[in-house]
């Protein structure tokens, strides 16, 4: 029977499956040793102290019975004499490609941007892993904008991405035939939150930053 892949927080039993990812991520990047060690025993304490370090988080897409099958790190980085926002800095995001195209990196992503809502950071601050075309595509359609060699995108907008892009395709489509109609009266666009009575928007209140 097929599961469903969930985002969740890692467990220290995760560890051991966590490392055989971090070396296909490896193997997968154009950052090879930079990345992290191809030894599973040095990889595995090295991911155990990072874990233990303030303002981390160890990410994991569990597909059922426990199997991991992509996994996220997160550091949570505060105002300091270098910058006046807090934001989330996404080290890493792989998920195994056994298992890509089934929405677990947006799981994935969707549990890191609430982690940074959580702990009200304006930003999610990442750098591509692979460099492919398809992670390229990926980050900016979340809404991430070059950054010199990393990519940024603000937390309200990366949840408002990932909330339309779990909505079911019909109720999408039903938006982007409104929206084009819109379009073609010269209307502005709809709201997100719809239109209130007697045709004026409605003002929404303004959301915490990532």
């Amino acid at each position: 029977m097929r599961h469903s892949p969930v985002a969740r927080l890692a467990r220290r039993e995760d560890i051991p499956q966590v490392v055989d990812l971090l070396r296909l991520a490896r193997a997968d990047s154009p950052l090879g040793p930079q990345l992290c060690s191809p030894d599973s025993e040095t990889l595995g304490e090295q991911l155990a102290a990072w874990c233990g370090m303030p303002g981390t988080h160890l990410l994991v897409a569990d597909h059922g019975d426990d199997v991991i099958v992509g996994v996220a790190l997160t550091q949570h980085v505060g105002v300091n004499l270098f910058s006046d926002v807090a934001f989330l800095q996404l080290e890493a995001l792989y998920v195994d490609s056994a298992h890509r195209r089934h929405g677990v990196g947006r799981m994935l992503m969707a549990l890191a941007a609430q982690v940074a809502a959580e702990g009200d950071a304006s930003h999610v601050v990442t750098m591509p892993l692979t460099g492919s075309r398809s992670e390229q595509r990926f980050l900016s359609g979340l809404g991430f904008q070059p950054a010199a060699t990393r990519r940024i995108a603000e937390t309200a907008v990366l949840q408002r991405r990932l909330e339309i892009l779990a909505t079911p395709r019909r109720a999408r489509g039903i938006d982007e035939l409104i929206a084009r109609r819109r379009r073609s009266r010269g209307l502005p666009p709809t709201p997100a939150r719809g239109l209130a009575l007697g045709g004026s928007s409605r003002r929404s209140p303004s959301t915490a930053g990532h």
